[in-house]
């Protein structure tokens, strides 16, 4: 009986190429055996993938189906390679359709899917959270159900750029800051002083597939906190800059905030850290609020756009100010950001951020420093984005500026001291 060894859980790799030789050889599903290399406390990775010849012609899949089986492949399951298998080679031979909505073998699938898709939102909520919690490096603890890591590496490094590791019964992570490793779980090996680290893209670590979970509308709008909802965001698809962008870029804060700042988009330094406001912008914004009576810790900080919208000029991103569809696609994302964290005060800093509030042409000449309801308890208040201020040809100019600035940031503090003021004797 042919034997294919897979070298871990998760190696799609070698189990596509493995179907699409022995389909091609009208090998029946019974009559091939899977298993999976052990890593035990002393051994050492593998040289990486088996890699079986490609047959004439290559069986074509659609990247739906091929995502589903990727998918499918992380379900803690021992019979699922075998099971795949069997479906993959009634595609070919037998004439199934997979647009049979009775058959077994495809319920199984779309069921599996579905398994490994909720444990996949599971992990990446807690991870989302424990990144919002994370100063400095960190160790995420966590069981999934399914083998749902190595196919989250992308997320998480996507999700929090400082130094992490999660452990896992079956499997170790790492992201250094520039490097992602693997190595083997807390089950296999006890002592921290005995992990073996490998680095992705090399031996074993180069067949794994990349779960990518498109958020739906619904996901969206019923979101019960930020953790989940940034989790569903970082694949966002729903407009074209999602693409050249490093990551999207969501708000951070706490969640029962009574202050929000919203401001255009991320910039390049935001880009590349993951986080809001955190390039030259967001340090004039620190010290504003700051100056204003306010720390940064106490409001949630988001975009009214979550990616960055760019040209390259030679090595250098230059920022672009974002289209009305960039605008609209991320609505949704804002609204909900609105709903979980129902600020007291929402502060509009720029123009972007004001028009996306309030879905009209707005100038910041007419609506600034003054305060007007919006909608439920919430009070909006129009200001300058801090870019503006870094932009301005001469310092006397700049520190009248500033200081106006400030002046509306103080004028939200007010408020907001007013509002905890009347919450308190309540």
């Amino acid at each position: 009986m042919p034997e294919v060894v897979l070298a871990h859980q998760v190696d799609f790799a070698t189990w596509r190429s493995a179907s699409r030789y022995f389909v091609h050889l009208g090998t029946e599903p019974e009559a091939l055996h899977w298993t999976v290399a052990s890593i035990g406390p002393e051994q050492q990775y593998g040289a990486g993938s088996a890699q079986y010849p490609a047959p004439v012609p290559v069986m074509n899949l659609s990247r739906r189906f091929a995502l589903a089986l990727g998918q499918v492949l992380q379900l803690h399951d021992p019979e699922r390679f075998a099971h795949l298998y069997r479906i993959m080679y009634r595609l070919a031979h037998d004439g199934l359709e997979l647009t049979d909505l009775h058959d077994p073998d495809l319920v199984w699938l779309r069921q599996s899917v579905a398994a490994v898709r909720a444990t996949t939102l599971r992990f990446r909520e807690a991870f989302s959270a424990f990144s919002a919690q994370q100063l400095a490096s960190g160790i995420l603890q966590s069981a999934p159900e399914h083998y749902i890591l190595e196919a989250n590496a992308r997320y998480c490094t996507q999700r929090n750029v400082r130094p992490w590791q999660v452990v896992t019964p079956y499997r170790r992570m790492e992201w250094t800051g520039d490097t992602l490793r693997f190595a083997a779980g807390a089950d296999v090996v006890r002592d921290e002083a005995a992990v073996q680290w490998q680095v992705d893209g090399t031996g074993i670590w180069r067949g794994y597939a990349l779960s990518v979970v498109t958020p739906q509308r619904k996901d969206v709008d019923t979101a019960p906190n930020l953790a989940l909802l940034g989790a569903e965001a970082m694949d966002c698809r729903a407009c074209a800059l999602w693409e050249p962008a490093s990551r999207t870029v969501f708000g951070e804060g706490p969640q029962n905030a009574a202050l929000m700042l919203v401001g255009e988009q991320p910039g390049d330094q935001e880009d590349l850290q993951g986080r809001p406001f955190v390039g030259p912008a967001g340090q004039v914004l620190d010290k504003a609020l700051q100056d204003a009576g306010l720390q940064r810790h106490q409001v949630y900080v988001t975009n009214a756009v979550k990616h960055f919208h760019f040209i390259w000029k030679g090595s250098r991103r230059l920022h672009q100010k974002p289209e009305a569809e960039h605008v609209a696609a991320c609505r949704v994302w804002l609204d909900a950001e609105r709903r979980l964290v129902q600020p007291a005060l929402l502060v509009m800093l720029g123009v972007t951020a004001a028009q996306s509030v309030l879905k009209k042409p707005v100038t910041i000449s007419a609506t600034r420093s003054r305060l007007f309801h919006l909608e439920g308890e919430t009070q909006g208040l129009v200001t300058v984005h801090p870019s503006y201020l870094l932009r301005l040809p001469d310092e006397a100019s700049r520190q009248r500026e500033y200081a106006r600035f400030v002046e509306d940031l103080r004028l939200a503090a007010n408020y907001i001291g007013q509002v905890d003021q009347c919450a308190t004797e309540e």
